[in-house]
């Protein structure tokens, strides 16, 4: 008796052993015997409806046509099947390590969830999101311990192809099935992310306070920084940036660029707050009802103005610092030459005007 026909009788009496279906039988003596994948798997399926309780069918359709059929969608679902249907013994045992054997069908199965989240991460750099997806999704479901990852994956996918309301949606079911604070924390720093980029200012807020500061990463408080921005809260933003920005300078991972934006922005809100008081000080050199104790006023808040004026320019001159492009910004040093122009204007003209006014 020939080798080959040894072998398919040898292959025949061992599938007796995990399967009482003739079309698993067929099945793999297709794919092990004649190498003819796509028989395999037309036998394989029927065997999926013939034997709905056996685990091993839909694992050897996965691990061995689909997977060689580079069909890792498809491989992903059956593993999914498997693991839907009771555990059984694999048909070929082995060990991982000294002491650890994989047995059965179930085991085999939970090795290969961080292959198909790391499939997910590949088609996403590729570009490939609807796959990554799928990717991320099948991985979650092989093994439960990888939702949060998984779900905070394919959140940032939606995300970053502006579909925020879809991100929400994920990083909530992240959010409702991960313990590991760890995790949570970052999911939470996500999801104030989101809210921000979807207007929704006051949620992303709350969010963020109710992560201890000291949780928070350099990307979650330049996010705060600029929610406190947003809200026009350019006093807090000031306090919060000046320590930020250090904390930054000093972080080597930190881009030239960051650095340069949110020196830029300190120095709008010294700006802005600049000109809010300047406005009320022109306003009280128009008004008719001037008396020497609101002068005195008006002349120490002038010198208040100056202070935050210079501030504005020492940081804008440290976002042109940390500027890359060339030519550096214009609209920077335009910025920063009228800050000193301002301060000027504060000297040469509104605080000898405030001084006339004196009775």
């Amino acid at each position: 008796m020939g080798k080959k026909h040894l072998f398919i009788i040898l292959s025949l009496l061992f599938s007796m052993l995990s399967s009482r279906s003739m079309e698993f039988t067929s099945c793999k003596t297709y794919v092990k015997v004649e190498k003819n994948l796509d028989k395999g798997l037309e036998f394989g399926l029927k065997a999926l409806e013939v034997e709905p309780n056996n685990a091993y069918i839909p694992f050897f359709i996965g691990q061995f046509i689909y997977r060689k059929q580079k069909n890792r969608i498809q491989a992903g679902k059956m593993f999914l099947e498997a693991m839907s249907r009771p555990d059984m013994s694999i048909e070929n045992p082995y060990r991982i390590g000294k002491d650890n054997w994989i047995r059965t069908v179930h085991q085999a199965i939970a090795r290969e969830s961080y292959n198909w989240f790391n499939y997910g991460v590949d088609a996403n750099e590729e570009k490939k999101y609807e796959q990554a997806v799928e990717y991320f999704q099948i991985a979650s479901k092989l093994d439960t311990e990888l939702v949060g990852k998984c779900y905070s994956a394919i959140s940032q996918i939606y995300y970053n192809n502006n579909e925020v309301n879809k991100a929400l949606e994920f990083i909530d079911i992240a959010l409702g099935e991960t313990t590991n604070p760890k995790i949570v924390t970052n999911l939470k720093i996500s999801k104030a992310q989101y809210l921000r980029k979807n207007k929704q200012i006051d949620e992303a807020f709350n969010l963020f306070q109710s992560i201890p500061e000291e949780d928070l990463t350099l990307s979650a408080k330049n996010e705060l920084f600029f929610i406190y921005m947003d809200n026009n809260d350019c006093s807090s933003a000031i306090d919060f940036g000046i320590d930020l920005f250090l904390e930054m300078e000093e972080n080597p991972s930190i881009s030239m660029a960051a650095l340069s934006q949110l020196a830029f922005n300190i120095a709008a809100c010294y700006n802005q707050q600049a000109d809010i008081v300047y406005n009320r000080v022109i306003e009280y050199m128009a008004s008719t009802e001037q008396t020497n104790e609101s002068t005195n006023n008006f002349i120490n808040q002038s010198e208040e103005i100056k202070a935050l004026y210079s501030a504005a320019k020492d940081y804008y001159r440290l976002s042109l610092d940390y500027d890359e492009s060339d030519p550096p910004n214009q609209s920077t040093k335009s910025l920063k030459k009228k800050m000193r122009s301002d301060i000027r204007k504060i000297d040469d003209q509104v605080i000898p005007t405030l001084e006339n006014i004196l009775k």
